[in-house]
């Protein structure tokens, strides 16, 4: 089978990752796998592109002035080209810009290939802080589901953005394909006398990190405290000027910011909380990938996270700042038979619903 994976940039984040798992196991089992993106990535240090070239998939890269990057007249006419060229059996696109070039070049090309979309989130439903912005980009999804219906077939990452999508445009009858990721040994760390809370993800106020910072400042600064020596990490990158603001807040020494993380094995292998406390998500891979290695998990009790965590049974839910506060200082506390009872039902949830062998054999369902 030919396959051609369109998208925005390689990027670190869910989509980009997914869809580099997906074309792993893809060209494991023989199929031929061809990326094709719309611009250049917007942080370098954060790209999926050298672990791309380690596959050695073919990748082409559309053109254009710097200003115009994505959907231009350059990257039309190219990608135009690139599919009349290539008679591929697949096409499937992961964000709403490779969404619309592809449709518009199935207007000239008229290709037989089969369009599939990907929708890895609730676009436009995100928190930026910019009242205007965010109206916009729920206008434009709206005029993008129609894009959508033209597709053979649409794929969502949970159940709450095939909810959501139902809302938007109720003509769409997506199939349901959660996230996989790699499954390492089961592990669980049982040292908690210096017990460390970690955060991974991009650095936004969607992400809810504010939230994290507060609550740990009000911990840390009571001196009956029963917990001593807490300490946080905080990986990921955002806006230069977020960043700022965020760091800004941290009163303790304890605290500490460590960029973009490169390695996530070790990451996830020095902390013993993963505190997850978004908003909003398409799925949260990050959260999957937490529970995978053996690690507790606590985040808020928000569609799709509170239908992968269930409360007291394989990780920990909450729903405002005075329970985040709370339900920390009950996790560091906690029985050690408690403790592992919680995260030994997290490793079964993953290896029961998401696994990558269950997410390849399902996407293959989709294609045929």
């Amino acid at each position: 089978m030919k396959i051609c994976h369109v998208i925005n940039d390689l990027s670190r984040g869910g989509a980009e990752s997914h869809l580099y798992s997906l074309a792993k196991i893809q060209l494991e089992k023989g199929q031929e796998v061809s990326l094709l993106l719309l611009g250049r990535d917007l942080n370098n240090f954060a790209s999926l592109e050298e672990q791309f070239n380690n596959l050695a998939i073919k990748i082409l890269r559309l053109g254009g002035p710097k200003k115009l990057q994505g959907i231009n007249p350059f990257s039309i006419f190219q990608g135009i080209r690139y599919f009349r060229n290539n008679n591929f059996d697949i096409i499937h696109t992961h964000s709403p810009r490779s969404d619309f070039l592809v449709y518009l070049s199935n207007l000239f090309v008229h290709s037989k290939s089969k369009r599939i979309v990907t929708i890895h989130g609730k676009y436009g439903t995100y928190l930026q802080g910019n009242y205007f912005i965010d109206s916009l980009r729920k206008i434009f999804i709206r005029q993008q589901s129609k894009i959508w219906q033209n597709a053979n077939k649409v794929i969502v990452i949970s159940e709450s953005i095939k909810e959501w999508l139902f809302e938007l445009n109720s003509s769409i009858k997506p199939i349901v394909i959660n996230y996989g990721v790699e499954i390492p040994q089961f592990n669980i760390r049982r040292d908690l006398n210096n017990p460390t809370i970690g955060f991974l993800g991009k650095l936004n106020k969607n992400k809810g990190v504010e939230d994290l910072i507060k609550i740990y400042n009000e911990i840390d600064k009571e001196e009956e405290s029963p917990i001593t020596n807490l300490n946080l990490l905080i990986g990921g990158v955002g806006s230069e000027e977020y960043t700022k603001k965020i760091k800004n807040q941290v009163k303790s020494d304890n605290v500490k910011f460590l960029g973009y993380v490169v390695d996530r094995s070790k990451f996830f292998e020095s902390i013993d909380l993963f505190l997850f406390p978004s908003y909003s998500e398409g799925l949260g891979l990050v959260l999957l990938e937490a529970m995978s290695y053996g690690i507790l998990c606590i985040t808020r009790d928000v569609s799709p996270m509170n239908n992968i965590i269930i409360n007291n049974e394989n990780g920990l839910l909450f729903k405002d700042n005075k329970e985040l506060k709370d339900i920390i200082q009950f996790s560091i506390n906690m029985s050690t038979s408690e403790r592992e009872r919680m995260i030994k039902s997290a490793y079964k949830t993953i290896e029961n619903s998401y696994s990558i062998i269950q997410m390849y054999l399902s996407t293959e369902k989709a294609y045929s």
